[in-house]
């Protein structure tokens, strides 16, 4: 009988013990109503969420001089310049520990400042305007980095890279389109607040590491599999 009583104590003490690490709180002012952290969570620092961002980027644009291949006796030429594009960013993030995490990143848009593309000498003294030109921006970015919590703030910085292709045309050349494409490799820095368990609203900032005009500016909300990504 002792012995048996001696594993109960045993159990009921792990019991408590497991269920301090879950790190329950009360929900509401009845007591025994709590909401606690997924089990194991807490632990293993693991999460998974998804952010959802607007974006304005500025990249650089090389010069263009080509040849058309519908008329190759005429050039399309364009200094370089710095564009800008407002991209919708759609980024899925994995907590690997409590400070580490990777994430993947798409991103599209439309250039809303392009290459300011001549026709020469078919159009040599005519500048094209803005409502002749329509193009798109496509990245796809690989990402990681260390971030920490204080209180309802989240905040931190990531290294991320990867391909990014800038397609455009006029429409004084229909059937003519011009592409430039880049590695991008980009330093950011982020912060977030809690708006509930399982969504959040944050800001990032981020420049190229390889070229100055390249700079970018994400605001957005995120999605958590887990409340507080298990750090409640």
């Amino acid at each position: 009988m002792r012995v048996i009583t001696i594993a109960l104590a045993l159990a009921a003490t792990g019991s408590a013990a497991t269920a301090g690490h879950r790190a329950c709180h009360e929900a509401s002012s009845v007591v025994g109503y709590e909401e606690c952290s997924r089990f194991g969570v807490g632990w293993s620092g693991r999460s998974l969420s998804w952010e959802l961002g607007g974006a304005i980027v500025q990249l650089p644009f090389d010069a263009i001089d080509r040849a058309l291949a519908t008329s190759p006796n005429t050039h399309a030429v364009a200094p370089s310049r710095t564009g800008r594009a407002h991209v919708v960013r759609l980024r899925s993030v994995y907590g690997l520990t409590e400070h580490f995490y990777v994430a993947s990143e798409l991103g599209l848009g439309a250039l809303t400042v392009m290459p300011a593309i001549v026709l020469d000498p078919v159009a040599r003294d005519e500048m094209s305007s803005a409502s002749d030109e329509r193009g798109w921006l496509i990245s796809g970015m690989l990402a990681a980095g260390l971030r920490t919590v204080t209180g309802p703030i989240r905040f931190g910085g990531e290294l991320a890279f990867g391909p990014r292709l800038a397609v455009f045309s006029t429409e004084r050349a229909p059937d003519v389109l011009f592409g430039q494409s880049a590695v991008a490799l980009e330093a950011r820095v982020h912060a977030s607040v809690w708006l509930s368990p399982r969504w959040s609203a944050g800001v990032m900032l981020g420049t190229s590491v390889l070229e100055r005009a390249d700079t970018s500016i994400t605001v957005g909300l995120g999605l958590h599999a887990f409340p507080y990504d298990g750090g409640r």
